[in-house]
């Protein structure tokens, strides 16, 4: 099962706001959590999102 184009749409937007505020730590923290979150293709689809 992978994640839905629109779901990524939504989670790069999401990150885009978000990932220039933080640290490194904290930027592996939320990818971490957003790809657990996502389950089967998550880190895939969060590594895409997030350009990493």
């Amino acid at each position: 099962m992978s994640v839905s184009a629109k779901t990524l749409e939504m989670l790069a937007a999401k990150l885009e706001a978000i990932l220039p505020h933080l640290n490194e730590r904290q930027r592996r923290l939320l990818l971490g959590a957003e790809a657990r979150a996502l389950r089967h293709g998550g880190i895939r689809a969060v590594a895409k999102a997030a350009g990493v």
